[in-house]
């Protein structure tokens, strides 16, 4: 349990009458050898304590700041809506959080000292379940927490099965598997704020709130892009659709032709299961619009669409994406993959930026100057893909 600062003080307190009598005690003599290790000892927690309180003191009084700040937002008071894609990876309420449980038993104890603040992202986001939509694709896949900042695997890229029928006394045909290494890292995806005055901080109750949901969506934006169209070089993911070994369907009729002929490229494995189609918000709309020569919906029309989060393709959910390509989906059994996360996002801020230009054309000035501060947002993310043939590239244009 955390210490107050009134209990520090107070126990500091202690630990000096408990020396002073140890001193007054031996008044006129040298101290003796148990004297000596009892006094080393309250000494050195005399310092521990010392220190252990200027830091709480610090700390409380950041906390009183920021609940002067926070007045207002509580219920009843105006209030931000999240955003649903910051929701679906685990969306994060740091700024209430430190304003409602800073100190408390159960949320977090203050401010880092680096000064970061700690944001509450689950590791393992909720699986795909029935009737529940699915608004990021780190959602689908399973997540694994990275202890090194470096992972390796071995991926199958080859199967000959030669089994077959033996006499007695024959030789036995041989089959071969292949596989290989793959020897991997996490990646960084970060990104800055324009500097921002600490007055409209103060002034603005719900802008830090803001300010964090806006990062963390760009992140998420970034990285879904990176799961789907990494290419591998550089600082990128080898994403879903450029991954050596994935299966392609190419387009054939119409789209439901076509989508349902990717199924059965996944049913022929087993992969069926827990695939998802991952396109465009317009890509499905389109879909959803498919009418046969009597101008009937394939999908029922508006009546069918009341349940939304229902949406399925050929019985396999469907994932949109805004960066998912038009004109194209993927389906994939993410199953069969891994999202490494070696660090969730993490917001920190600095006022030591200086910049050249700040008060013109070559008048610089630091951030601290100016009274400003900078916000960074990052994570660090890596993409295993087990089976890329449990991936299938779907083109849905003629």
């Amino acid at each position: 349990m955390l210490k107050n600062f009134a209990q520090l003080r107070d126990e500091l307190k202690q630990t000096i009458v408990e020396a002073q009598a140890i001193q007054e005690k031996a008044a006129g003599r040298e101290f003796t050898p148990d004297e000596v290790r009892e006094l080393d000892g309250l000494l050195a927690k005399g310092r521990d304590l010392k220190a252990q309180a200027e830091r709480v003191k610090a700390s409380e009084t950041m906390t009183n700041a920021l609940k002067a700040l926070g007045e207002g937002t509580e219920p009843g008071g105006a209030k931000t809506t999240v955003h649903p894609r910051v929701k679906a990876s685990g969306g994060t309420d740091w700024a209430d959080t430190m304003l409602k449980e800073l100190g408390g038993a159960q949320g977090y104890k203050g401010l880092l000292a680096n000064g970061a603040i700690a944001v509450n992202v689950p590791i393992n986001p909720d699986p795909v379940r029935m009737d529940v939509p699915v608004l990021s694709i780190r959602q689908l896949m399973p997540n694994v927490q990275n202890t090194t900042g470096r992972f390796a695997y071995l991926r199958q890229i080859a199967r000959n099965n030669n089994a077959a029928v033996v006499a007695p006394g024959a030789k036995k045909p041989t089959s071969t598997y292949s596989m290989d290494r793959v020897d991997d890292r996490v990646r960084t995806i970060a990104h800055l704020s324009e500097p921002i005055a600490k007055q409209d901080l103060d002034d603005v109750s719900l802008l830090r709130t803001f300010i964090d949901q806006e990062m963390r969506l760009g992140l998420d934006l970034a990285l879904e892009t990176e799961i789907l169209h990494g290419d591998g070089t550089g600082e990128h993911f080898t994403g879903l659709a450029n991954v050596s070994g994935s299966q392609v369907q190419a387009f054939d009729t119409n789209v439901l032709r076509t989508t349902r002929k990717a199924v059965t490229k996944l049913e022929r494995y087993g992969y069926l299961a827990n695939a998802a189609f991952v396109m465009t918000p317009e890509d499905w709309e389109s879909i959803e619009l498919l009418a046969d020569a009597n101008g009937q919906f394939y999908y029922g029309g508006p009546q069918a669409a009341v349940n939304a989060s229902a949406r399925r393709l050929w019985s396999a959910p469907v994932v949109v994406s805004d960066a998912a390509t038009t004109g194209s989906a993927i389906l994939a059994d993410f199953s069969q993959m891994n999202l490494q996360v070696r660090q969730e996002g993490v917001l920190d801020w600095s006022e030591n930026v200086y910049d050249p230009n700040a008060l013109g054309a070559g008048s610089g000035a630091t951030d601290f100057e100016r009274n400003m501060l900078r916000f960074r947002f990052e994570g660090r993310f890596g993409l295993e893909i087990l089976r890329p043939s449990a991936i299938v590239q779907v083109d849905l244009t003629a």
